[in-house]
Formats: structure tokens, sequence, C-alpha cells
């Protein structure tokens, strides 16, 4: 239960340093926060090389994802580095902590797709709302067209990201 808070506690961390950071030039703060979280985590995890296959897995999702929303002109970022066409780093990072809970305090949506596909479509577009609102993106077209798409991605992305987390776990038990 203790690993469990403490996870919650380092994602939401690493997640507001990020949006702060990119949102105030800044972007540096939420990669010291995420070496951080990401240190405590594989020291605590039962089982690290599954965790690091979760990670790229979630990590090129989040590449994707966040690519194709800037190259349709959707959305741009704050600080759009390492090129300006592609996702930044510090969103890449943000996957990356999101990642970090799937076997921690998210473990909680294993085996519950739907409830993961009904957060995903709420809690995606929300946590871009809290990203615009502190600098670190910006909306290139309309919200209805944006957050559509956002939840609707979300709304995939999470469920999908819960099963790898599921079948990765099978694959290389602690």
């Amino acid at each position: 239960m203790l690993n469990a808070l403490i996870n919650f506690l380092g994602f939401q961390s690493v997640w507001f340093l990020s949006l702060f950071g990119a949102g105030t030039h800044r972007s540096w703060l939420g990669a010291i926060a995420l070496l951080a979280f990401t240190v405590w985590h594989f020291r605590a995890a039962p089982n690290p090389r599954g965790e690091i296959v979760i990670v790229l897995v979630a990590c090129a999702v989040g590449f994707v994802v966040d690519t194709t929303f800037i190259q349709a002109n959707l959305l741009a970022y704050a600080e759009p580095l390492p090129f300006a066409a592609v996702a930044p780093y510090w969103i890449l990072g943000m996957w990356v902590n999101f990642a970090l809970t799937l076997n921690g305090s998210m473990r909680w949506l294993h085996g519950r797709y739907l409830l993961a596909a009904v957060l995903g479509a709420i809690g995606g577009p929300l946590a871009y709302v809290a990203g615009i609102k502190l600098g670190a993106a910006e909306l290139l077209a309309s919200e209805v067209v944006v957050f559509g798409a956002l939840a609707a991605v979300w709304a995939l992305a999470v469920p999908l990201l819960v099963l790898a987390t599921e079948r990765v776990n099978r694959r290389w038990p602690p």
C-alpha cells in the first residue's frame, strides 16, 4: 500500500513539474523529477525487466499519438525539443511517467478495460487542458475537434497499455 501511495505521489509530482517546466521554458524540471521517480520505481519494482518493456511500449505509443496531433495541426507544444515536427522529449517523459503507474498505483485497472477506457476518455483530455492552462501546449484547432480526438485516442490507449502490461507481466513474471 505504501509503494502504491509513493507511486501515485511520484507520478503526480512528475506530471506537474513536466507541465509547469515546459510552460515556463524549464522542461528540465520534469526530466529531473522523472529521473528520480524512475530510479525509485525500478528499485521498488519486483520485475524491472518487464517494467522496461512497458516503458518502451508506452513511449512508442506516446510518440505516435503526440506526433500525430502535431502533424494534424491540432496541438503545438512549448519547448518542442528535439524538433517541432515530433513529440517533444518532455511529452514522451510523461508517457513514461504514466507507464510507471501501470503496475503501481494504477494496477487496479488490470482486467477492467471498460473502466480503463472511460478513465482514458476523461483523464486524457483533462491532462491536456491542464497543460494548456500551464502554457505547455496550445490548441491549433477547435476545442471540440481536439478534445474529441484526445478522448477517442486515450479511450483506446489506456486499455491497450493495461492489456500490454498484463501480457508483459505474464511473459516475464517476477
